[in-house]
């Protein structure tokens, strides 16, 4: 009947939709055989004897092995079948092969990290760890390399990309630590936005606008004179790029921490917490694990492609660190010989650059059948003594930029410390394990069964000849060299506090006569003072800590930054019905940025328009400096709290009159005008997302992008996540946004790991990662933590096979070989 009646839609059916049906139901079928094996027992070369790996259900894998590299074997296997593909894309992007995946529009990444040679790097510092560490990350690189000899279906990502993925090295875990300080490293773009400042508004206006700077701080300008708008805006886009969304502050990237004696506490022993910041990702960037062997027995935060426990505890020690945001990079403006580009100045005499040739194979932008190959790209990776030219990646200019970094050395050790802050077993112990540890730079907060409570940063920080880290300075000149790095003894560290408790929330951590520079971009200090504050009043009331108090408390999306303009707000003569109406909203606000708060709308909104009405006109440049006024639009949505609160404190001041009138009309403005001008666009804009009555949720989202399919219409509904958020980037929940004028405001950057360990009794220790175990789409652990997360619930950290609940899935690897065999191969290893 229907083919006699409707031929076209029959035919349509027949051709078009069956076919697609049939292959979707083919590549689900397919692609299900990717899924992780979770029971039974697999056969395996390079193990010494059996290991359980036991998942509970939260998919979370416990190890059980006799040796310690078994353990860390278990553990790559585990890792490949969970998170193979993020794995494999974080290598490609630190060895600089994106291209080969992503074509064209990766070109510029994979110049840059080239020039880095973080991959040569790392290659390196293999022959500098110790041998124990160096035993671990191979029985780990066999575990992953085990499971890619299976044989087994990938995750969907290969076949979209048309992958196959290369055997794992040591030397691969060593790059993905380097990337994570890139991640946490933020100073070369710092010195080029304000570098851009200085230029755009003279040194007086860019301090002013900086606040975290002391204004007399700035002494290099011959440098910033010689650098380019352009390639500083190019540079900063590529910044972004690898290191943080565009638009979203540096308040929020780094973490919170904290500590407390176990006098504050119900169970008599320390408490500690700890939910580090970074970019919002799918798959989550950790991934839970528990590992025991001989002598090794640790659970926590593992990072997919290191083995060992980076947030955690051992039963005798628990840790945890924050982003010291230490001032570890530095611009240099090189000059170049006039004839021979390869040569640069020193001192009245030209060096020899070094030069490392790389060639990139980059991918097609049509399919293969269409067009023909691209062939390979040869680039020459340039260095100075100073450091890569990293300038090169947006083209070779006259006064290219070189960067030092304390991670660009081969003989890193941070590895070695990594490992042994998994075996400490005691305050002495763990100091033992930090001291050669190089980068990134750290906050580490501790306890341990012994009622201590400590604090210490860690990581290498240079001492300057002259110079304080903000700006570009002349590379030819050897009075800008470093003298050293601070020495691990002077740096700010504490034990056992009068006070009973240490917080670290990326907030400065020294006292103004503190010898040593280590950072000019602390975080401000809201996200310290409102843990301070809480810890303060519940102990104050004479009320004892609980694992609960702290999980609560990292939920805690009180923002004081909001707290400390509301009365502003509230001294503001509405000049309209509308705006009355709003103020009288915010009229009893306390803060408080939930999801369900209209009045958070009304403020987040309010402020950022009004952020971008104090800064707009005075970063808009001129006819001469289009592109540097383009570059510096970037800040008009990131939100200056410091500055802001420093100008509202004294609204009728000349600082304040000078930044509240608008440079475009021939009135002059006050900060209570122009605030009201910012209600007005705010109630625009709430209007145009959500309507009068509007959330904080309706137009604030939580956002997962996938690293690459978050940029492919119709794979970015597939593979990324989003659901209604709270906070901002100056609450304990940290949730920095990034607004757009389609999609609102996008959370970028949140808590992708939370931990709190009660020292009294491991077991009733808590933890959770931001999404879910999985990298795999069609796994149920995917995305199953997400909402967990942000109902800020935490899962059982079951210590030791003897706590583990009844009914738990067992995998059990058993040696293919003999266990001589096996002992023999170990024996060799080591």
């Amino acid at each position: 009947m229907l083919n006699n009646s409707f031929p076209i839609l029959s035919r349509f059916m027949a051709w078009i939709i069956a076919p697609v049906l049939v292959g979707l139901i083919w590549g689900y079928q397919h692609f299900n055989q990717s899924l992780p094996q979770i029971s039974g027992e697999v056969k395996l070369n390079g193990l010494s004897a059996q290991v359980e790996i036991v998942r509970d259900s939260n998919a979370v894998p416990h190890i059980y092995a006799k040796q310690d590299p078994d353990a860390f074997f278990a553990l790559g296997y585990v890792h490949a079948q969970d998170r193979l593909w993020q794995m494999m894309y974080q290598r490609r992007f630190g060895q600089g092969r994106l291209s080969e995946v992503l074509g064209f529009d990766a070109l510029n990444i994979d110049k840059l990290m080239r020039t880095l040679g973080l991959h040569h790097l790392s290659s390196q510092t293999i022959a500098h760890l110790d041998k124990q560490t160096q035993v671990s990350l191979q029985a780990y690189a066999d575990g992953i390399n085990a499971w890619l000899s299976e044989g087994h279906v990938l995750p969907p990502e290969f076949s979209i990309l048309d992958l196959t993925p290369e055997k794992w090295q040591p030397s691969d875990s060593v790059l993905l630590l380097k990337l994570m300080a890139l991640d946490l490293g933020q100073n070369f773009g710092d010195e080029l936005t304000f570098d851009s400042l200085v230029k755009e508004l003279g040194l007086q206006k860019a301090a002013q606008l900086t606040p975290n700077y002391p204004e007399e701080g700035v002494t290099v300008t011959e440098a910033n004179d010689l650098t380019s708008p352009q390639l500083n805006r190019e540079l900063l886009s590529l910044s972004d790029t690898i290191q943080r969304p565009s638009g979203v502050s540096n308040a929020a990237i780094g973490s919170n921490a904290w500590v407390v004696s176990g006098r504050h506490t119900v169970s008599g022993l320390p408490l500690l917490s700890a939910d580090p910041h970074l970019a919002n990702q799918i798959p989550a960037l950790w991934y839970l694990a528990e590992i025991q062997g001989d002598k090794l027995h640790a659970i926590g935060a593992t990072y997919p492609g290191v083995p060992f426990v980076i947030y955690g505890h051992n039963g005798l020690i628990s840790w945890a660190s924050t982003n010291l945001t230490a001032d570890v990079q530095d611009l240099y403006v090189e000059r170049v010989h006039p004839v021979h580009e390869d040569m640069y100045e020193v001192d009245g005499q030209w060096q020899a650059m070094t030069v490392r040739e790389e060639w990139i194979k980059v991918k097609s932008d049509l399919p293969e059948m269409l067009d023909d190959p691209v062939p390979p790209l040869k680039w020459l990776a340039r260095s100075t003594r100073h450091g890569p030219l990293i300038s090169d990646a947006m083209g070779k200019v006259e006064n290219p930029l070189a960067m030092r970094w304390t991670a660009l050395i081969a003989s890193d050790t941070s590895m070695d410390s990594l490992r042994d802050i998994n075996y400490a077993r005691d305050w002495h112990e763990f100091t033992e394990a930090i001291q050669d540890y190089v980068a990134p730079a750290l906050n580490y907060l501790y306890a341990d069964i012994h009622g201590n409570i400590a604090y210490t940063a860690a990581g290498h920080i240079p001492v300057r000849q002259q110079g304080d880290g903000r700006l570009p300075v002349p590379g030819w000149r050897s009075d800008y060299e470093w003298l050293g790095m601070i020495p691990f003894n002077e740096l700010p560290n504490g034990i056992n506090p009068a006070q009973g408790f240490f917080v670290s929330a990326n907030n400065k951590i020294h006292s103004d006569d503190y010898p040593y520079l280590i950072s000019s971009s602390w975080s401000p200090p809201y996200r310290a003072e409102r843990i301070t504050e809480l810890l303060q009043a519940q102990i104050t009331a004479g009320i004892k800590f609980q694992v609960e108090d702290f999980s609560q408390m990292q939920g805690d999306v009180v923002s004081l930054q909001a707290k400390k303009l509301v009365n502003f707000l509230a001294s503001l003569t509405p000049e309209t019905q509308v705006q009355s109406q709003v103020l009288a909203r915010l009229s009893d606000w306390q803060g408080n940025l939930t999801a369900d708060s209209e009045s958070a709308a009304i403020f987040q909104s309010w402020l950022r328009n009004f952020n971008a009405l104090l800064v707009k006109d005075d970063l808009r440049g001129d006819l001469l400096h289009v592109a540097r006024g383009d570059e510096l639009q970037g800040l008009v949505n990131r939100i200056q709290p410091v500055f802001i609160e420093h100008l509202l404190n004294a609204p009728d001041s000349d600082e304040s009159r000078m930044w509240c009138d608008q440079a475009h009309t021939p009135e002059m403005e006050t900060c209570q005008q122009l605030a009201l001008l910012a209600l007005d666009d705010a109630i625009a804009e709430l209007n145009k997302h959500a309507g009068t009555d509007g959330t904080w949720g309706d137009v604030h989202h939580s956002v997962y992008p996938h690293p690459v399919f978050t940029h492919v219409q119709l794979l970015d509904y597939l593979f990324d996540r989003e659901v209604p958020g709270s906070g901002d980037a100056f609450t304990i929940n940290v949730a920095d946004w990034q607004y757009s004028e389609d999609k609102g405001y996008q959370q970028r950057i949140g808590p992708n790991y939370r931990q709190v360990v009660d020292m009294s009794n491991v077991q009733a220790s808590g933890f959770i990662t931001s999404t879910g175990q999985s990298g795999n789409i069609l796994s149920p652990h995917y995305d199953d933590y997400i909402l967990a997360h942000k109902h800020n619930q935490l899962f059982p950290m079951y210590f030791g096979k003897a706590h583990l609940p009844q009914g738990a899935s067992v995998l059990r690897l058993v040696p293919a070989t003999s266990s001589k065999e096996s002992n023999r191969a170990l024996g060799e290893a080591e």
